[in-house]
């Protein structure tokens, strides 16, 4: 009975992951749903998880909101995200890309970055990270699922040749050091950063 039970729990979060994460992804690249409607998916997606989480009352901690490791992981957090921003920058001028002329006045820029961000964070690593530890107990398994999870948004984005593995890459960065050090404050601010200067540097933009 147990075992039938635990067969159950494993469907049930498989189904969760492929509605939240794999579907969206399949009908906006195929053309299944509008490109114009990209956004009403993604909201969609949101109030899924958002219902997962009311259900089964999760705490604040449970995805990765606290402040108990906030001084014990705010260095290897830094260190991550100079570590990151140096590789963008250095690859970036090793293929001729320069900063995007006025982005001082694209919203992006402004204030959408930190948007992006924060819900990327929230729902790839606040919220899929313990979905999967219910169902895997191999760290390293967890990271590169989530890392590839991750990397199959980033389809979406223009040149999949160079985006998809710097996806990946960036994907297995944030999802380790999370594995290690879970703070979504400290992730989220991590990947404003570097999403902030790879925006800048021309790496995905969405394909319109």
């Amino acid at each position: 009975m147990e075992n039938q039970s635990t067969q159950t729990n494993v469907r049930l979060v498989l189904a969760q992951i492929g509605v939240i994460f794999v579907l969206p992804v399949f009908l906006l690249y195929f053309g299944l749903v509008p490109e114009s409607w990209r956004i009403v998916v993604l909201f969609i997606s949101s109030l899924f998880i958002y219902g997962i989480i009311r259900h089964e009352r999760w705490q604040q901690k449970d995805f990765g909101y606290r402040l108990d490791n906030f001084r014990h992981a705010l260095l290897p957090y830094a260190a991550f995200t100079l570590t990151g921003a140096t590789l963008i920058i250095w690859f970036a001028n090793q293929n001729g890309m320069t900063p995007v002329e006025g982005w001082w006045t694209n919203p992006h820029f402004l204030y959408l970055f930190l948007v992006v961000s924060f819900l990327q964070e929230f729902a790839f690593r606040g919220f899929l990270i313990p979905l999967l530890r219910k169902v895997f107990s191999d760290r390293l398994g967890i990271v590169l699922i989530n890392a590839l999870l991750f990397t199959l948004i980033h389809i979406l984005y223009p040149i999949p040749t160079i985006m998809l593995p710097l996806a990946f890459i960036g994907g297995l960065g944030f999802a380790t050091v999370y594995m290690i050090y879970p703070n979504l404050i400290l992730i989220s601010l991590a990947h404003s950063v570097l999403n902030f200067i790879a925006v800048l540097f021309g790496f995905f933009v969405i394909i319109s």
